[in-house]
């Protein structure tokens, strides 16, 4: 696309140059030329975003880019439901329940009067919402010894590993230390 856009522009420099009214015909036809190319570069590498687009979190992430691009174009709209009854993505057992909660938020998306606007704001929260795990730290945890399960504190765990790999270092150079002073 790079090259493509290069040869645009070197057209137009040519063009400015031209005086010859056949010269700017032949530079304009060759930068329609140019602009056809690229558009069918950008519709190759758009279908291969959508082929590539097979989990909830990357077809979200898909819709806000069409939106952001396309702006307020029906086709984004029939392109959704088709991917939604055609291929619908899979979501991993436990989140399952989250699914019509995200295609009824998204159906209430599209109702809005300014939904290009608004809509990527509303995929980012539901990305936000249901696909960003976060988990408390094992350092956060308390001891369920009355359970029979024993919980790890994870920063004694790091303490502890890292004075003894600096007790180990210590007592290797005390080693070497001391077989220098044999050897002499």
């Amino acid at each position: 696309m790079h090259k493509t856009v290069t040869r645009i522009l070197d057209e137009i420099e040519q063009w400015r140059d031209n005086s010859n009214t056949d010269d700017t015909l032949t530079s304009l036809t060759s930068i329609e030329t140019f602009i056809e190319e690229i558009r069918e570069m950008n519709h190759a590498i758009l279908r291969e975003e959508e082929d590539a687009a097979t989990e909830f979190p990357s077809i979200l992430k898909l819709l806000i880019n069409k939106i952001n691009i396309t702006g307020n174009n029906p086709l984004i709209r029939q392109w959704w439901y088709d991917v939604m009854t055609s291929r619908p993505p899979p979501l991993p057992k436990n989140e399952e329940k989250h699914r019509e909660e995200i295609l009824d938020r998204v159906e209430e998306g599209w109702l809005e009067e300014d939904w290009t606007r608004t809509m990527p704001h509303l995929l980012n929260e539901l990305l936000q919402e249901n696909f960003t795990f976060t988990r408390n730290p094992t350092s956060t945890r308390v001891s369920h010894a009355t359970e029979g399960i024993q919980s790890i504190r994870m920063e004694e765990l790091g303490k502890d590993l890292t004075n003894r790999c600096r007790a180990v270092r210590e007592l290797s150079n005390k080693k070497q230390k001391k077989s220098h002073r044999d050897q002499r």
